[in-house]
């Protein structure tokens, strides 16, 4: 009886070794394992944007701002006294930080600062959509931010916003109720009052007073469809008429076979 016993406290004593010393030999298996696998060893709880920079275009040229394995920014022109990529590079910091404050994705959204279109997450200005890159786009700068933003929702899992949605909430409701015309194949190719070439296939619109290159939001209630239009023209001088323009910004509206139309005009910038 005596021998038994002693085999069964043996036995106790091995079990709860063995309870023991599994768990911490498997967890520094673990450990090693990841760490030969090129793992990092900090900051897991912050790793859930997968956050890079990588060169873009056939020669490697254009900064491409990546989350996951999407592109969402491509800056093309410098800006602010900074390079494309050191822009690029303040875009990725930004990110970051707005991960570490816990801002949440649904919170990124085109805005206006300073008369430029912009992408915020909540507070924090991320990037600036440049006239630049804009035009390398054949976009408008708010239309830009939007793409942008757009871009960083879905990478991140938030919704696309609409692009009225989006335009309309950067108008904050400051708009107008004008007429509208447009103007398009008799003058196609034509100066501009501000010496450009007329281009009835890009945004453009002329107005009798605001300053060249005012972007105006300009939404047809008929059709609930917008536009965001440069101004680089004078005109219209027909009375009643308070906005004229290009034959695509018309199409796009949806007042083209219309010719004339009530719309909502929203200053964005000047």
């Amino acid at each position: 009886m005596e021998k038994k016993a002693h085999l069964l406290l043996a036995g106790c004593v091995l079990a709860t070794l063995i309870m023991f010393l599994v768990p911490h030999i498997t967890k520094g298996q673990v450990q090693r394992e990841g760490a030969s696998a090129g793992t990092p060893t900090g900051g897991l709880e912050n790793a859930g944007w997968e956050l890079s920079l990588r060169p873009g275009g056939q020669d490697g040229s254009i900064p491409e701002v990546v989350v996951g394995r999407q592109v969402v920014i491509r800056i093309r022109s410098a800006a602010g006294g900074f390079t494309p990529w050191e822009r690029a590079q303040l875009v990725l910091e930004r990110l970051r930080s707005a991960e570490q404050q816990g801002i949440d994705p649904a919170g990124i959204v085109p805005d206006f600062s300073g008369g430029e279109a912009v992408v915020r997450a909540g507070d924090m200005l991320l990037v600036t959509a440049d006239r630049g890159t804009a035009r390398a786009n054949s976009l408008s700068p708010p239309e830009l931010a939007f793409v942008w933003a757009n871009n960083l929702r879905t990478s991140l899992g938030a919704r696309p916003l609409e692009k009225e949605e989006a335009l309309r909430a950067m108008a904050r409701g400051r708009t107008l109720t004008a007429r509208a015309s447009w103007y398009g194949p008799r003058f196609h190719g034509r100066r501009t009052a501000n010496g450009e070439v007329f281009d009835q296939n890009l945004f453009t619109a002329a107005h009798r007073t605001l300053p060249f290159g005012t972007l105006v939001l300009v939404t047809n209630p008929a059709t609930g469809r917008s536009v965001v239009v440069r101004i680089n023209d004078r005109g219209p001088y027909i009375s009643g008429r308070s906005i004229d323009l290009s034959r695509a910004a018309a199409r796009a509206i949806g007042m083209e076979e219309a010719g004339v139309a009530e719309v909502e005009l929203t200053i964005l910038s000047r």
